[in-house]
């Protein structure tokens, strides 16, 4: 399997994102490296906290999944300079700098985790 630096993954992180919606929070991803397949999620990490995966969900397009959803035959593909979403529900944050541990299993490149830091907008 291929092994990406984590700064590559890192630039797929879309610095600015991370706001509050009604429901929670959000942030985008953005592929620029190449099509990309999630077939899976792991807990994602606000400030070294997991957050349940029944919390979380990707939104691409017009299909929303919940990462405990996501699986081969569930999967979402990433084209090229295509962005997903990522929702979590019930939990508002306050305004400052926070950290973002983001894990998911792609498709021919297995587990992919890295961390980012963002301000809340």
């Amino acid at each position: 399997m291929a092994k990406i630096p984590e700064f590559l993954l890192k630039a797929l992180y879309v610095k600015g994102s991370l706001r509050n919606d009604t429901e929670g929070f959000e942030f985008q991803l953005k592929n620029d490296l190449g099509p990309a397949r999630i077939i899976g999620a792991r807990p994602l990490q606000l400030d070294r906290k997991p957050i349940p995966l029944d919390s979380c969900r990707f939104v691409h397009g017009d299909l929303a999944a919940s990462f405990a959803d996501v699986t081969t035959e569930n999967s979402i593909l990433m084209r090229k300079g295509e962005a997903v979403t990522v929702r979590v529900a019930g939990q508002q944050l306050r305004p400052g700098r926070r950290t973002l541990g983001i894990n998911v299993i792609v498709k021919d490149m297995g587990n992919i985790n890295f961390t980012v830091n963002d301000q809340v907008r």
